[in-house]
């Protein structure tokens, strides 16, 4: 027994220093991903008058400088806000000086960025990014402290990890771009596509479906799964009615209702084979929507070969839009694949050459953009699920017995 004991601490203390790990290099990440997307193209000149440019930096006539330039730069600090707390969540410093520290050094690297951007001649230095960054990192940090520190006793289960996450995403994507409306008017124009002029629309209602379905899989070792999932589809349609830019359609709401009933049917397979066949759909989804329109254009594309280049051109809102839902489906191939008891390497190299093929035929399809970056999110993954320690064993074994033991002597682990 104290051998087996030992055995057990030994493993759980493995698994927490590759949570450390993952999380320091997925910091390091944001932190590379942030220079880039701040110091882009990357052609530096002297200001004419650096004087004259720190005071247009410093002293610059609004705060708000357009939805869409705001929320990028208060979600570009977000994951680097959480992960730089995760990482250092086990310093020997008190909390509170850890938040210090960190908050301080947050805040000095998005100035500092500032700053630099004055000798980036297509960038404008502003004073307020940085304080919507710093909203940002302070959204990170307390996002973080919950899932980090985990407090309440359900949610100590590091199998709960995987799922709370892709809940998060999904819901992430029926809310983009997270800017509220709180009026009667938004409300009843959110309707009209259901109840007034009903739109149809087939992919819509296939990717609602699909999506739902899959969080609902790996929902499936949740005690009241069922209330989670009927929760999140009226969780996310009360939201549409209060973003911007958000409503409800017939064929948006038909695929959630699809989605549950998929789940519900997954539920009664063995876990295995509800995994592949979730891995198997959302593989071939994606596939799908990255060969839309299946028809040749007139002409052939540039491919994009710099990382995260393609989504700093055009619309910040709808380039994020775009790179979450990669991140979703992405994610739910590798996650499921995971927690059927494979080794995501090989399935994120795969699935990483995959996407380098699907964006290089994009080269030849009207209206795509190809871009090397889809190639690399698998390889992203990779680190999340070591950080979120999902233990394929212990995903399947929770699922089997989801409903056989009571909450008090139910594995937490």
């Amino acid at each position: 027994m104290r051998a087996a004991a030992a055995l057990g601490v030994s493993a759980d203390g493995a698994r927490s220093a590759r949570s450390r790990r993952a999380a320091r290099w997925l910091a390091a990440l944001c932190v590379l991903l942030a220079t880039h997307g701040s110091l882009y193209p990357w052609r530096f000149a002297r200001p004419a008058s650096f004087a004259v440019a720190w005071d247009g930096m410093m002293h610059q006539s609004t705060w708000w400088t357009g939805r869409g330039d705001v929320v990028g730069n208060v979600m570009l600090f977000v994951p680097l806000g959480a992960l730089g707390w995760i990482a250092w969540r086990y310093g020997r410093w008190p909390p509170t000086l850890r938040a210090a520290l960190l908050l301080a050094t947050g805040v000095a690297f998005a100035f500092a960025l500032q700053v630099a951007q004055i000798y980036v001649p297509s960038r404008d230095a502003a004073w307020s990014d940085v304080v919507w960054n710093t909203l940002g990192l302070l959204i990170g940090m307390l996002l973080a402290t919950p899932l980090a520190r985990l407090p309440i006793e359900p949610l100590q289960a590091r199998a709960l990890r995987l799922p709370l996450m892709f809940v998060a995403l999904w819901l992430a994507l029926q809310w983009w771009p997270f800017v509220p409306r709180l009026d009667w008017q938004h409300m009843k124009d959110a309707l009209k596509p259901l109840l007034l002029h009903p739109q149809w629309r087939t992919g819509s209602a296939i990717d609602s479906a699909l999506s739902l379905a899959l969080v609902g899989v790996l929902l499936r070792g949740l005690q009241r799964r069922a209330w989670w999932l009927v929760a999140l589809p009226v969780v996310a349609a009360f939201g549409a009615l209060l973003v911007e830019h958000q409503f409800l359609s017939l064929s948006r709401c038909a695929g959630w209702l699809g989605g549950v009933l998929l789940a519900l049917l997954a539920w009664r397979l063995p876990p295995r084979v509800a995994l592949a066949l979730g891995s198997m759909f959302a593989l071939a989804w994606f596939t799908y929507d990255e060969l839309k329109p299946f028809q040749l254009g007139d002409a052939s594309g540039r491919f994009q070969w710099v990382p995260f280049a393609a989504l700093l051109r055009g619309s910040m809102s709808a380039n994020t839009l775009a790179l979450a839902w990669q991140l979703f489906w992405q994610g739910a191939i590798l996650a499921t694949l995971g927690a059927g008891g494979v080794r995501v390497a090989t399935p994120a190299l795969a699935l990483g050459l995959w996407a380098l093929l699907l964006e290089v035929l994009q080269i030849w399809l009207p209206g795509r953009t190809p871009d090397i970056t889809p190639a690399l999110l698998p390889w992203l993954w990779v680190w999340i699920l070591a950080l979120l320690e999902v233990s394929s064993r212990g995903a399947v074994n929770q699922m089997r017995c989801a409903r056989s033991n009571p909450p008090e002597t139910r594995p937490l682990t």
